[in-house]
């Protein structure tokens, strides 16, 4: 049994589903998380190898195992999607007692979506399609603990995500092994952004970045640009500048980009917006 925090198998992107002999599941928009189980104790692990067990701990699952590792991704819900703000609150509360609070308002559950060690022995090697075999058999589906749905029709389950809003798939060779600590071509993330034309009404002038708004209302800052785009900018920014300040030079809302980014949060803002393209 690995008797330490393990550093997880990540994954490449693709702008479409690839296809082969592969599965696809749902990206849960959470936390990714390592579950340690032994001898019916549980503790959990943040894939930058920072144990969290405390913030998340009404995850006790009881497995019909001596021990097990359990690679999966922490969640909680809103309605029918997971909420990323809600599992960060979690994530960022070490409180006893306002966890204990949390836990009953913004329950957490995790979900797994592989197994790389059973009963002291090393499931990486096998190909996954086994190893998802093995999670199958050893976990029941509870208010705590599910296993991670799969498909095999990835631009059919791509498109769905679309229409729910959700965060988009993963897609993964049936006969990979588990690498860990490697990002693998085996495992790929497509997501499925959102798109929207904004108004660009400031530059930060010591870390860069770009105040975004529409129709008046604040939608946050945009620092994922290229850089041919910033030049862009600036050659123009002096001639529309509206007020400037040690931190910020602010223009005039006149200039409009399409930008690409997660969801809307709670209040209002683009989550991770990046930079498409200038809109005339």
């Amino acid at each position: 049994m690995i008797n330490k925090p393990i550093k997880p198998m990540l994954l490449h992107k693709s702008d479409v589903p690839p296809q082969g002999n592969l599965i696809h599941q749902l990206k849960f928009d959470g936390i990714r998380c390592i579950l340690s189980y032994d001898g019916g104790n549980t503790r959990l692990f943040t894939r930058h190898q920072n144990e969290c067990t405390t913030q998340f701990h009404e995850i006790r699952p009881s497995l019909p195992v001596k021990n097990a590792v359990i690679d999966g991704e922490m969640v909680v819900m809103d309605g029918i999607k997971p909420c990323f703000e809600s599992v960060m609150k979690r994530f960022m509360t070490k409180n006893e007692q306002q966890v204990k609070r949390l836990s009953q308002t913004l329950p957490s559950h995790f979900v797994g979506f592989d197994i790389l060690f059973l009963n002291d022995k090393d499931l990486t090697k096998l190909p996954l399609q086994e190893r998802l075999d093995i999670l199958q058999s050893i976990i029941a589906p509870s208010n705590e603990i599910s296993i991670c749905p799969s498909a095999d029709d990835g631009i059919g389950l791509f498109n769905r995500t679309k229409q729910l809003g959700l965060e988009g798939i993963v897609s993964k060779d049936l006969n990979s092994p588990y690498l860990l600590n490697t990002r693998s071509h085996h495992w790929t993330k497509t997501k499925a952004y959102l798109y929207e034309t904004v108004n660009i009404n400031g530059i930060r002038k010591n870390e860069f970045g770009w105040s975004l708004s529409k129709d008046g209302n604040y939608l946050g800052v945009m620092e994922f640009v290229p850089l041919d785009a910033r030049k862009k900018l600036y050659q123009i920014s002096d001639q529309i500048v509206s007020k400037d300040t040690d931190k910020w030079k602010y223009v005039h809302p006149v200039i409009k980009c399409e930008v690409k980014f997660q969801c809307y949060t709670k209040s209002g803002l683009l989550r991770s917006p990046s930079f498409v393209r200038f809109v005339s």
